[in-house]
């Protein structure tokens, strides 16, 4: 790769320049007075207040107690944008519902159970009360089944389906 001389110029002249200016901040220093050493071998410490050992005595101290709790996360508003994160520009993500058969029920394998959230795999979608999978809505989730209600109006109770699709691990 050939270099222009008058890049090359351009460069070493920066290059001087971010020198002098390097040398001209340090040398003219922070423009405040150092403060007193305190402690010992004259040791200041990192953190805290730069005065002595006979002013911070008398400061107050924080009881940890006494801090609030942070908010929890758990009532945390979804965002307002429709905009999906993961896709850039013009690109669009195109999501379909699983179908599932009229007369075959949906296959559940595996239920999250906690008692501050229900979710259930179904059909390969992670899904909670009140999702839809197919013509199927998710009404209840329990500890080893999810029940469903159909169109009809009619309730199925689904448990965990015992056998794994080919290649799934455990």
């Amino acid at each position: 790769m050939k270099v222009k001389k008058q890049h090359f110029r351009l460069a070493i002249g920066a290059l001087a320049i971010a020198v002098v200016w390097s040398a001209w901040s340090y040398a003219r220093g922070s423009g405040r007075p150092a403060a007193p050493a305190s402690g010992p071998a004259g040791q200041r410490p990192w953190f805290g207040p730069e005065q002595s050992g006979e002013a911070t005595a008398g400061a107050r101290q924080i009881d940890p107690a006494t801090i609030p709790p942070p908010p929890s996360v758990e009532g945390a508003t979804v965002s307002a944008s429709p905009r999906d994160p993961f896709v850039f520009g013009d690109e669009f993500r195109d999501v379909k519902e699983p179908v599932v058969p009229v007369g075959a029920t949906p296959v559940v394998r595996s239920i999250l159970f906690s008692s501050s959230r229900r979710l259930a795999l179904i059909e390969n979608r992670v899904v909670g009360v009140g999702d839809r999978i197919g013509n199927y809505k998710v009404i209840q989730i329990e500890r080893d089944a999810v029940i469903f209600s159909t169109p009809t109006g009619e309730r199925r109770r689904v448990t965990i389906s015992g056998s794994l699709p080919s290649g799934a691990f455990r």
